[in-house]
């Protein structure tokens, strides 16, 4: 048939597209990844900081409970 090339590339097309936008979707979920790891090692950091600041400067503190109450 006369169309079968072009039904091909048609195919063909339609499948790469679909593969260009799943690397493009992996390749941002890879950088939100590394974007919230990063973010996680600087609070990490940040809480050490504060941690020995409030010791140092004797600061009294008590640590708020853990989780939410409902009053």
């Amino acid at each position: 048939m006369a169309t079968t090339d072009i039904r091909f590339k048609r195919m063909s097309d339609e499948y790469q597209s679909v593969r260009n936008a799943q690397d493009e979707l992996f390749d941002k979920v890879d950088a939100f990844e590394e974007a919230l790891l990063g973010l996680t090692e600087i609070v990490s950091e940040n809480r050490e900081m504060l941690q020995a600041i409030i010791k140092h400067l004797e600061v009294p503190y008590d640590k708020p409970p853990i989780g939410f109450s409902q009053d």
